[in-house]
């Protein structure tokens, strides 16, 4: 189950955080003796008792990077205990140890292992919680049944869980759970935390223009680079929860035309240079807050620069997407009503074509 950039394979996809660290998936329960047992795999996955560069090949870093999930990614795990970020791929041996052979991981194979690397340590940890834990890799690889999670699978989530971007199959194996979770916004890896860049400086005008998400050129690229989801993500992202009515796209002013041709240099069609050009200067001597509460921060420009996207096809895949919503991936040169109506009307549309 490898994830594709900008695209769905079997239900896992790519996002990024906004904005803060988001949490992408509903984590397992944490408690003071589940902590105290999964720190305990540290002494059986650290550089002095291990193999460094093979770390995926030891039952306890495995397991270690399970029980930190919520916590930690996989990569953030090996770090804390200095060990590379970059490892091969999880072994069979190691998968085949916690199954006992069989094709499939189990919540009861976990569950087993877990306890078992654990025994001669004073720790102990509840098997609710490592049901837990089980389940949340189940909803990454979107194995919920009860057949288990295949060893492709279940190697694919140390590989990827902690890609900047890479959403699970499902939020959770709870279906009313996953119902209620913030949605996890897919982004190509490329994306390299830009949108989260330009969606962070938008929430500090929106707070105070509720109406202009498509008013000013910050909030425009966020809205664009949203493609991959909808807009009322985006605006739901950028209220806190507290807020009472937050709004919705239907309830935005439509695209300021004076802004079309301030990106466009006065031209009637938007190309797919412009969008670059507008992408990249909105992460150019960024704003920042200057401090108050929210609906009342200060903007001001801060000298920064970045996150860039690691590429421009990351803007051309956004931009490949509204060109096809407006019907026009020949040219994808986009005249303001197209783009106006993309706008307006797609987070609610239901249509998602590709060029």
């Amino acid at each position: 189950m490898l994830p594709i950039l900008g695209a769905v394979a079997s239900a896992v996809t790519l996002a990024t955080a906004f904005p803060a660290l988001d949490v992408r998936q509903l984590p397992a329960p944490i408690t003071a003796n589940s902590s105290v047992s999964c720190l305990s795999l540290r002494n059986g996955c650290n550089a002095t008792v291990i193999d460094p560069n093979n770390a995926w090949n030891y039952t306890d870093c495995a397991l270690l990077a399970i029980c930190s999930e919520g916590v930690s990614t996989p990569q953030q795990t090996l770090n804390s205990v200095n060990l590379p970020t970059t490892q091969p791929r999880l072994t069979e041996d190691v998968f085949n140890q916690m199954t006992g052979g069989a094709d499939r991981l189990t919540q009861q194979n976990y569950v087993d292992a877990y306890n078992a690397a654990i025994a001669s340590t004073p720790a102990f940890i509840r098997t609710y919680v490592l049901q837990g834990q089980y389940e949340t890799i189940a909803a990454w690889t979107g194995d919920c049944d009860d057949s288990g999670i295949p060893y492709s699978n279940f190697a694919d989530w140390f590989d990827y869980s902690g890609t900047a971007g890479v959403c699970p199959a499902v939020q959770s194996c709870n279906a009313t759970l996953a119902a209620s979770a913030d949605p996890c916004v897919p982004q190509p890896i490329t994306d390299n935390g830009s949108c989260n860049g330009v969606a962070g400086q938008c929430a500090l005008f929106i707070q105070q223009d509720v109406d202009g998400l498509f008013q000013n050129s910050l909030c425009l690229m966020a809205s664009m680079c949203y493609a991959e989801s909808t807009t009322d993500v985006l605006i739901n992202k950028m209220f806190p929860s507290y807020v009472s009515n937050i709004p919705t796209t239907a309830d935005q002013t439509r695209l300021s035309l004076d802004l079309f041709h301030n990106v466009t240099g006065g031209n009637n069609v938007m190309t797919l240079q412009n969008a670059i050009d507008a992408y990249y200067g909105a992460l150019t001597n960024t704003y920042d807050s200057l401090g108050g509460p929210w609906g009342a921060q200060d903007p001001q420009r801060s000298g920064n620069n970045g996150p860039y996207p690691t590429s421009t096809d990351y803007v051309s895949n956004f931009w490949s997407i509204i060109s096809a919503w407006t019907g026009l991936c020949d040219t994808q040169e986009i005249p303001y009503d197209n783009l106006a109506d993309y706008l307006s009307y797609a987070a609610s549309s239901g249509y998602h074509p590709t060029c």
